[in-house]
């Protein structure tokens, strides 16, 4: 897994709202780190990568919502949309690689009972032995895992389709936008502008 982006300037003698958006900052650039992976449906560690920024980012912005208000909870629901995209994802890869085990396990095995069948068997026998090593029997479990493993490509080959379709709409929807707006500091107020809040009663006899 790759480690999370170090925080170099967060300030314990700043305001929370202040670090909060240093943070956000940092989250935000690691994510977009990983965007040129979208060209690449092949790369599967380093889409799993992304899917744990995702959640990084995410946790950011619950962590500080008081701070971030509205705009953070939109951005809150758009990157939960892209984690569990990239969640279904990294789920079916999985999948994959444990069918992929089973199933070069399982070859192996027959590979090795293979020789020792041919050893024990006469030369008419042989041509029998060798077409069932080559063309599987209905009932042979290598059969079953070969079609789950061309069901689980073709989920594969969907979801990603799903997730950069989903990824494209969300970012010419303002979304990156939005986080750099969120994670820029504010400014404080100018004299002027400090004039048009209203004064509380309070304050005023300070």
């Amino acid at each position: 897994m790759a480690k999370a982006w170090p925080v170099p300037n967060v300030d314990p003698d700043a305001s929370v709202s202040l670090n909060a958006r240093r943070i956000l900052a940092i989250r935000v650039a690691e994510l977009y780190s990983w965007t040129p992976v979208i060209l690449h449906p092949e790369s599967i560690e380093p889409l799993h990568a992304m899917r744990i920024s995702t959640k990084r980012l995410r946790y950011t912005l619950e962590l500080f919502a008081d701070d971030f208000g509205k705009p953070g909870e939109r951005a809150i629901e758009q990157i939960r949309e892209v984690q569990e995209l990239l969640g279904t994802l990294h789920d079916i890869d999985v999948r994959i690689a444990l069918i992929e085990d089973e199933l070069a396990s399982t070859s192996l095995e027959h590979a090795r009972l293979l020789g020792p069948r041919l050893a024990a068997s006469d030369q008419a026998e042989h041509q029998s032995i060798v077409s069932t090593a080559l063309r599987p029997p209905p009932d042979d479990p290598r059969r079953g895992l070969v079609s789950l493993l061309s069901r689980q490509h073709q989920q594969r080959r969907e979801q990603f389709r799903r997730f950069v379709a989903r990824w494209v709409a969300l970012q010419s929807d303002g979304m990156r936008r939005g986080l750099v707006e969120l994670s820029t500091p504010l400014k404080p107020l100018t004299r002027s502008v400090a004039a048009l809040v209203p004064v509380r009663p309070e304050e005023e006899k300070r």
